[in-house]
């Protein structure tokens, strides 16, 4: 792939990409610690505010994670950006590949957190019904991720080729697609959120 082809790629995608990787690194943190606003749970019965508790506690143990999400995704932005203003393929290939490694690493220890989130017991039906919400919700972010992973693991090992450039082609706009999809799981977040709080500060 000469320079001047890569310039083009960069100029059609990269105004796209990076408004992509912000959105999925801010809804990192907002989807991976939905349920972490239960802090208060002031006129639930004990039982009640307990359980409410416990759940809060399970998924604040997302947030360091969603935190590193958020810090990796923010290294990645700047990488790009100045592999895109030197017009330096192997860099942003570089980057790419760096992305996707963190990527692997944090989707791994968040399927491992859900797996202990599923084990959480909790008495109370609605606070069940919340806890799967919020799994099912975690869990689909995670598979955006993953597929932000592949995407990134391509874009680094494509060649200096027209296939090579289709490759790369193809995956930014698998990532830009995927930020689409954050739109709807942080509308569930958001009514995860509210639900959660109605229910665990309501007056029982």
């Amino acid at each position: 792939m000469t320079l001047q082809v890569f310039s083009l790629i960069m100029a059609s995608y990269l105004c796209q990409f990076p408004r992509a990787m912000i959105h999925l690194r801010d809804s990192a943190v907002r989807v991976l610690v939905a349920a972490a606003i239960a802090g208060t749970v002031a006129g639930c019965t004990p039982s009640k505010a307990s359980q409410c508790k416990k759940l809060s506690n399970a998924v604040n143990k997302m947030r360091p994670i969603a935190e590193k999400f958020q810090r990796e995704t923010k290294n990645f932005e700047a990488a790009a950006k100045a592999a895109g203003t030197k017009n330096d393929l192997n860099a942003f290939k570089g980057a790419a590949a760096n992305l996707a490694t963190d990527f692997n690493g944090l989707t791994g220890e968040v399927d491992g957190l859900i797996k202990e989130l599923d084990r959480v017991e909790l008495k109370d039906e609605t606070l069940t019904s919340l806890k799967q919400r919020y799994v099912q919700n975690v869990s689909a972010t995670i598979v955006a991720y993953k597929t932000d992973s592949d995407a990134l693991a391509t874009i680094s090992k494509a060649e200096n080729s027209p296939k090579g450039r289709g490759e790369i082609e193809q995956a930014i706009k698998a990532i830009i697609q995927t930020a689409g999809k954050m739109n709807v799981l942080t509308k569930e977040d958001t009514e995860v959120v509210a639900d959660f709080n109605r229910y665990c500060s309501a007056n029982q």
